[in-house]
């Protein structure tokens, strides 16, 4: 009897110093505070052909506060400095969104760097667009061609600040342009 008293004031006590661990986010931030870059369609060729690598997104009728709560979730699927590559899209419970820069190990010498930089560029990029992307899509979010210096505006290294950014471009009325075609 006794133990069975210890037990549930033991348990009251946890709990009731675990409830402000339990406190909810403060939510999106005010679109009108958020200055996007241009992103006039554009009819340039180039930016048109480098859509699959430079774009952003667009869902007709989603709102602000929707298309903050999507990106938010979606961008839980980046990569992590430390995560397991053999685990397939692992998404940590407790990170904030955004990716944590591993500094780089030179083990190769200087000419096996400089034939990494020719690889890692676009392999790095691709590894953090392909599960955000596999996210929005399967959501209903099309993606618009833009070039490459607004895309990089928009991406903001993939901070907590990109994702207001691309909300708030996401929940625009729809653009007088193509989506980039799968």
């Amino acid at each position: 009897m006794h133990k069975a008293i210890a037990i549930s004031a033991a348990f009251a006590v946890l709990s009731a110093s675990s409830a402000p661990a339990l406190a909810q986010s403060e939510g999106p931030p005010d679109p009108a505070t958020i200055a996007l870059p241009d992103l006039t369609p554009s009819r340039d060729p180039e930016v048109i052909a480098n859509g699959g690598k430079h774009y952003y997104f667009h869902k007709a009728g989603v709102s602000y506060a929707e298309a903050y709560e999507d990106f938010s979730e979606c961008y839980r699927y980046l990569p992590v400095a430390g995560a397991d590559p053999n685990l397939p899209m692992f998404a940590p419970w407790s990170e904030a969104p955004g990716v944590e820069v591993i500094p780089p190990v030179n083990n190769y010498g200087l000419v096996g760097m400089g034939i990494a930089a020719l690889f890692l560029g676009p392999i790095e990029r691709r590894a953090r667009q392909a599960p955000v992307r596999r996210c929005l899509e399967t959501r209903g979010y099309l993606r618009y061609p833009v070039a490459e210096k607004i895309w990089k505006a928009l991406i903001d290294d993939y901070s907590e600040r990109s994702i207001a950014l691309q909300a708030k471009a996401a929940s625009l009325p729809a653009p007088d342009a193509r989506p980039v075609t799968p």
